[in-house]
């Protein structure tokens, strides 16, 4: 038997106590957590027959389906961890994940097939790949005995998410069971999260903010999870009326396209069901929110959370009328928080400084495989996000803006280094800088701004197809600017806020 303060312990203890409950809800499909806990199962004893065990590592490179969470928690059951990729990515970038992750097993949908073959092809990796379907359609008949599984417990490693960062290498963030039960309880605590809410999930599950915040935290508390296979405006829109969702997750993009379908149509949705809608991965546009809230009627709330660190600032639902416009909350319980300046001392109240953070339950311990980054990253137990914000007298916090070089579009986030080298690689570029450029819809759009070599020529087209080449499609440039010099300060570094505002 598994632990209660398990990932699948918590499944199996609500297959046996709500065994017809919805857990996941799918178009025109219902699993019940009875369900789910028994698919699982039989996964798992087909994963294990094929020899996935205790410490394995499984990567699965697949939209969102059913099949997705039932995939990850066999995995679980048999004492592997997932490594969730992201469909979007470039088969160069999934080759550097697989060998760096060396898992036992790949798992791919049918359509990401070809990504996974062209991967293997490039990093060398020559483990067994799988397709999700198979999978299913194997396990349904095969029978096992459950006490021969793994027994789950909290400090077993669950999952390993890549995010990217500041250098052109995706950092693999690892979490625990305990990790993830702790950031679920969380949010479930300070949003009011019980077993009668519907959560929206239309992100994706190979992000933290859909397999964690808009899946996890409902399974824990025996909720449902309404999912969707990619986020379309009038689908979601129509599903949440349909399902009477309680809970919407998002980032900016989603709300603002959801906000143009019913601007452009005059169509008016029933979305009084929703008590709580919560916006995260980049700033959202204080006219974008007002028109949502007359357009829609939904009071959009921000928070703010890390990969390594989940949830860090939010809104109580308690109170979340009582936060001011552009502030993402007070600190989460659990987690502690400094704002330094660039001596490393504290600041005033209502000075700008670097936020730094600290937690016992919430906070991974380290980057996987990664020890120089880990080290980086951390001063004496502390995390350093690389973004600022100040807070007012009330305890409030607001973002104030990043320390690293990044750009955050859509909820993406891009490395500007990343891109930066991939432009450097075109024999026609000589100088780049990548920044972002503030936009209502996006957040961020990506603009890099060249200097050509002597005799090269502005073709916008050609550089464009060797991103593509390159890079996945959110990482790709909306903007692209000509210069014969870049802004240089006395340091020697790019003056990118100069790129900015040009």
């Amino acid at each position: 038997m598994n632990d209660y303060n398990t990932i699948v312990g918590r499944i199996d203890h609500f297959a046996v106590s709500t065994p017809d409950k919805a857990a996941i809800i799918f178009g025109e499909q219902t699993i019940t957590y009875a369900e789910l806990a028994k698919a699982s199962l039989q996964m798992a004893f087909l994963l294990k027959a094929k020899g996935i065990g205790e410490g394995d590592r499984v990567c699965l490179l697949s939209g969102n389906c059913p099949e997705y969470l039932v995939l990850y928690h066999a995995v679980m059951r048999c004492g592997a961890a997932l490594f969730p990729i992201n469909s979007d990515l470039a088969a160069t970038e999934i080759a550097y994940i697989l060998g760096h992750a060396e898992p036992a097993l790949v798992v791919s949908d049918a359509s990401s097939s070809s990504k996974i073959h062209a991967a293997q092809a490039l990093s060398n990796v020559h483990v067994e790949h799988l397709e999700l379907e198979q999978l299913v359609i194997q396990s349904v008949q095969v029978q096992g005995d459950a006490v021969a599984l793994h027994a789950r417990k909290p400090a077993d490693l669950a999952l390993v998410i890549y995010t990217s960062g500041t250098t052109s290498a995706p950092k693999g963030v690892p979490a625990t069971d305990a990790i993830e039960m702790a950031g679920a309880e969380t949010f479930a605590q300070i949003w009011n999260v019980t077993a009668k809410d519907r959560c929206l999930c239309a992100l994706p599950l190979s992000f933290l903010f859909g397999l964690h915040t808009a899946t996890l935290v409902a399974f824990m508390q025996g909720a449902s999870v309404v999912l969707f296979p990619r986020f379309h405006p009038v689908r979601v829109l129509e599903g949440v009326v349909a399902q009477r969702v309680t809970m919407v997750l998002g980032v900016p993009t989603m709300y603002a396209m959801m906000l143009e379908h019913v601007t452009q149509t005059s169509i008016r949705y029933d979305l009084s069901s929703v008590r709580i809608a919560v916006s995260s991965g980049a700033p959202l546009a204080v006219t974008t929110r007002d028109a949502i809230e007359s357009s829609l009627g939904m009071r959009i709330q921000d928070y703010y959370a890390l990969s390594e660190c989940r949830p860090i600032f939010s809104f109580r639902a308690d109170d979340a009328q009582a936060v001011p416009v552009g502030s993402v909350g007070s600190t989460a319980p659990g987690v502690e928080v400094r704002l330094l300046n660039d001596e490393g001392q504290a600041v005033a109240q209502g000075a700008t400084g670097a936020i730094l953070v600290r937690s016992s339950n919430t906070l991974m311990s380290g980057y996987f495989r990664d020890p120089e980054r880990t080290a980086a990253a951390f001063d004496n137990g502390w995390f350093i996000t690389g973004d600022l914000a100040y807070q007012d007298a009330r305890g409030h916090y607001y973002i104030a803006g990043r320390t690293r070089d990044q750009v955050i579009s859509g909820g993406q986030k891009i490395s500007a280094i990343e891109v930066e080298n991939v432009l450097l690689q075109h024999p026609s570029v000589a100088q780049a800088a990548a920044v972002g450029i503030p936009d209502a819809k996006f957040g961020e759009l990506l603009k890099v701004v060249l200097v050509l070599r002597p005799g090269a020529v502005q073709d916008k087209d050609a550089l464009m197809e060797h991103c593509k080449e390159k890079l996945a499609a959110y990482k790709l440039p909306r903007l692209f600017s000509f210069r014969d010099v870049l802004p240089i300060s006395p340091a020697g570094k790019v003056l990118k806020r100069e790129l900015i505002e040009e």
